[in-house]
């Protein structure tokens, strides 16, 4: 198997980006959204770490969207005083959220390693 190899350089940006992925999903999320976002024009297009970057970029609007979106839409067709709805939400909020992050914990760990997403290594 043919694998690119990477400079150092690009590994460090890649895994800087994918830490500030995962920042976003727990600690920092607002913050941590708006320096992913500055670093759209430091990175080259093509690149390692561009690659990185679109994907966490694209894994946050999903997850915001999963998050917010369609908890909001559970509560408002449930109501607010409703058991069950605050059950179903707890639950699809943690369960969601937990899956958001491990997608991101696996993202730094493949940005340590120098690979890509997937399987396919192109």
């Amino acid at each position: 198997m043919n694998f690119k190899k990477y400079d150092k350089e690009q590994i460090e940006q890649a895994s800087a980006i994918a830490l500030w992925s995962l920042l976003n999903l727990t600690f920092l999320p607002v913050f941590s959204f708006i320096v992913l976002l500055t670093k759209i024009n430091k990175c080259t297009t093509e690149s390692f770490s561009a690659y990185h970057l679109n994907f966490a970029i694209k894994l946050n609007l999903a997850a915001a969207a999963a998050l917010i979106l369609v908890t909001a839409l559970m509560i408002l067709l449930g109501g607010f005083k409703s058991g069950m709805t605050w059950v179903f939400v707890i639950t699809y909020f943690i369960s969601i959220h937990t899956v958001f992050i491990l997608i991101a914990v696996w993202m730094l760990v493949r940005a340590w390693a120098g690979n890509k997403m997937g399987y396919k290594q192109n």
